[in-house]
């Protein structure tokens, strides 16, 4: 059979290893367009030169190319193009699998420890806050040094992870969330802030609080009506008052 000669639309499924489901879809939404139609049975036949375009956009369907960036990569001669293409792919993929990764967890908790969810209270109550920082890594190393604190994912979704420092167990009375806020245009970013912690050791804590960072604001001292208490400011100028437990 000569290269020029037109394959039969079996033949060229056999050889591209596409279905020929597949084959008549990237005909319909003009992907890989036939080289002869039959204008009364609608038959499609191939040229033998479109096989290796026909296993490219196999390759590419297999990693879950969605069509539309699919069609922009056959468009273009563009390296780059196509290499921000499949980046921007690939990150897609990670969301995905760290999302499944999350719900194979929860299967896996559910399976271990029973399908009992926390009891939702009623009645409202704080649960976030959320202050404003300079920069991000520096304000989330001063809290994790200053604090103990640990910044987790506290939401996933296709796009990103959203993480805070997180207090307890959602759902449970004593759940709470401290959101970091880097980003000038987010809409409901604080100004600097004030903020009150219960520390174990006053004068300890407000040492290694100061250690990790932070600028004296009030020294530690006995307040009359509250506990013994001093306050400093973060990297980025929150107040943060300290009481004695």
């Amino acid at each position: 059979m000569r290269n020029d000669e037109l394959v039969p639309i079996g033949h060229f499924a056999r050889l591209s290893g596409l279905s020929i489901h597949a084959l008549r879809h990237y005909d319909d939404v003009g992907l890989l367009t036939p080289a002869d139609v039959d204008p009364i049975s609608g038959y499609r036949r191939y040229r033998r030169d479109q096989v290796r375009l026909a296993r490219l956009i196999r390759a590419l369907r297999w990693v879950d190319l969605p069509v539309e960036e699919l069609r922009s990569v056959l468009a273009t001669t563009d390296e780059d193009a196509v290499r921000d293409v499949l980046e921007q792919h690939r990150s897609r993929l990670e969301r995905r699998r760290d999302l499944l990764t999350d719900q194979l967890g929860d299967l896996d908790r559910f399976t271990t420890k029973g399908l009992n969810m926390p009891t939702a209270k009623t009645g409202a109550r704080p649960v976030q806050l959320k202050i404003a920082v300079d920069d991000l890594p520096t304000a989330i190393a001063f809290y994790e040094k200053a604090f103990g604190f640990q910044y987790d994912v506290t939401r996933r979704t296709h796009d990103g992870d959203y993480s805070s420092f997180m207090f307890g167990t959602y759902g449970d009375a004593g759940f709470f969330m401290l959101h970091l806020l880097d980003d000038p245009d987010d809409t409901d970013r604080p100004g600097p802030t004030t903020f009150g912690l219960l520390v174990d050791d006053l004068d300890a804590d407000h040492t290694r609080v100061l250690n990790a960072g932070a600028t004296e604001v009030v020294a530690p001292r006995d307040a009359e009506g509250m506990p013994r208490c001093s306050a400093v400011k973060d990297p980025s100028n929150n107040w943060i008052w300290l009481y004695q437990a």
